[in-house]
């Protein structure tokens, strides 16, 4: 074997070693911003620095349902703007009053000069965050963006594509067991 084909195959088996690291991390990723859906959870991307240096703008995260009177105060939580009923918002919880059937909360982003006031009823739902996931909310964003669903249909296309040309151009070894070419089977004794 040259030196050229040493380094060739030591080559092959670093990209092989690379590309099943990327393609562990990103099954990983996926599991542990989608998996939770399985167990009743939700994860949501952070679009505000309201939570910095707790949670940062493009994290994820991962958020179970709990009732109001589980909210303990230090929580992070995820409820409905109080100014807007479509948004979600996360911030710490810190005050919790139920009364009558219904939990007063007072909310503070980490990063927030001002709390929020809101109420829901005390058999309501309201989120309690689990984990956080570094920036991958931005890669969920982007996705959903205009040229980033489109990318993620063209990549695997185009890398298939790249692996059958690259498979077709290679050409064929007859090695058999420790590169000892192969004997072709009309020419074995018997």
């Amino acid at each position: 074997m040259t030196a050229f084909a040493a380094v060739g195959r030591l080559l092959r088996r670093c990209v092989a070693i690379v590309g099943w690291a990327v393609a562990g991390l990103v099954v990983g990723i996926a599991l542990a911003a989608v998996g939770p859906y399985a167990i009743g959870a939700r994860s949501f991307t952070v679009l505000s620095g309201s939570m910095e240096p707790t949670i940062h703008t493009g994290d994820v995260v991962v958020v179970r349902s709990i009732a109001p009177v589980e909210a303990r105060i230090g929580d992070v939580v995820t409820f409905r703007d109080p100014q807007d009923n479509r948004r979600l918002v996360t911030h710490r919880l810190r005050k919790v009053h139920i009364v009558d059937g219904t939990a007063a909360m007072v909310t503070k982003g980490d990063a927030n000069n001002t709390t929020e006031r809101w109420s829901v009823s005390a058999s309501g739902r309201i989120g309690r965050v689990q984990y956080r996931i570094p920036y991958i909310g931005r890669v969920f964003s982007f996705v959903r963006g205009r040229g980033g669903g489109f990318l993620v249909l063209l990549l695997p296309v185009v890398l298939l594509g790249i692996y059958e040309v690259i498979r077709l151009w290679r050409p064929e070894r007859h090695e058999g067991i420790k590169g000892k070419p192969r004997m072709p089977i009309d020419n074995c004794a018997e």
